[in-house]
């Protein structure tokens, strides 16, 4: 089907708050052919590339656990290097969990420091430890390198943690990521995590998906599929093959993956697979929500993250923890006790009060 240009509004106020108005008011209409012109022909020049954004994206992490007063300390769990993200203060609830966090970046970017901002604010709205694996990536390791990492440190873990007391997961890449190291646990007979947190994950690394073709141009973030996340998922397939579940979790098997919080956003050019990894889920009798909102863009919850839509996010998931992970405590009737720092508004109008 073809289809003419478009003219998109700006979103009803009874569906955002004024900060995502505000935010979308100064975005300038996204240029795909500009997206479309970028060319990177030799592993150098998407190392080169990378090493840009990820310097980039150091800064800004840093200033962000500066700013939430979060402690970001370099390890490494069985060879593989992690980031402990600790806020200043762990919820009751949460004293004996785990947030096993798996960073996103189109599978080659954001290594080192520059992948840990998600695990920041997770860290500190949800008043939980992370972990934050700072996985192997192309050019130089192709798949199944960042599962091999994302297991190392799972065998790692399961020799203290109870499974069920972590939730594992991340956005774009990282949910990605996050399903295709479940189907490999499943293979190698591990327990899996008690709760999975997949955020606008792409679950193909080719161009299949409703939203990859209606969305593009109106994603304010991704804009294109091709060529950039195209090309990076190519290259992150290796010899695997871009159908492989390693690679592409949606062509894998999701019978017994834990219970599933997907996110998405109605502009998101990822928004289809979304939409699949729930179907996938709920197919294989699995448990798995699905929060869509209104004009975000991919991973608009992380970019506008002042936004109460962002903070309802981040309620939702802690909500999801609450409900799906196994306390370990002895007070089993103090479990939600205090959780009422975490309720959803009964409203579902954005008051702009209080957000300016």
């Amino acid at each position: 089907m073809e289809f003419g240009a478009r003219t998109l509004p700006p979103p009803a106020p009874v569906d955002t708050s004024k900060v995502v108005r505000d935010a979308l008011s100064k975005t300038m209409t996204p240029n795909v052919a500009a997206m479309k012109a970028i060319k990177l022909t030799s592993d150098e020049e998407w190392e080169a590339f990378a090493a840009t954004a990820n310097a980039k994206g150091a800064k800004g992490a840093c200033k962000f656990a500066e700013m939430f007063n979060v402690k970001v300390v370099e390890d490494t769990i069985a060879g593989v290097n992690v980031h402990w993200v600790t806020p200043p203060e762990i919820d009751k609830n949460h004293q004996q969990y785990l947030f096993l966090f798996i960073h996103g970046g189109a599978w080659f970017l954001n290594a080192g420091l520059s992948g840990t901002t998600e695990a920041v604010l997770i860290a500190a709205r949800m008043k939980i430890s992370v972990n934050s694996i700072d996985y192997r990536m192309p050019p130089k390791y192709p798949a199944p390198a960042a599962i091999d990492d994302a297991s190392a440190v799972w065998k790692e873990l399961l020799k203290k943690t109870p499974p069920a007391s972590v939730i594992m997961g991340g956005t774009s890449a990282g949910g990605n990521i996050t399903l295709s190291s479940v189907h490999r646990f499943k293979d190698l007979g591990l327990p899996l995590p008690g709760a999975l947190y997949i955020g606008t994950p792409a679950v193909d690394v080719d161009l299949t998906g409703d939203s990859r073709f209606i969305n593009e141009g109106v994603d304010r973030l991704l804009i294109t599929w091709k060529p950039l996340p195209q090309e990076a998922g190519a290259m992150y397939a290796g010899e695997l093959g871009k159908t492989h579940p390693y690679v592409s979790p949606i062509y894998g098997d999701f019978t017994g993956f834990p219970p599933s919080c997907i996110i998405a956003g109605t502009r998101d050019l990822m928004l289809s697979d979304a939409v699949r990894a729930r179907r996938s889920l709920r197919r294989a009798g699995a448990e798995a929500d699905l929060h869509n909102y209104e004009s975000f863009s991919h991973g608009d919850y992380l970019v506008i993250w002042n936004a109460p839509e962002s903070e309802e996010h981040c309620t939702e998931l802690n909500r999801f923890v609450l409900n799906n992970l196994s306390n370990p405590l002895p007070l089993q009737s103090d479990i939600h006790e205090g959780s009422e720092k975490f309720e959803i508004p009964k409203s579902t109008i954005y008051r702009d009060v209080g957000h300016s």
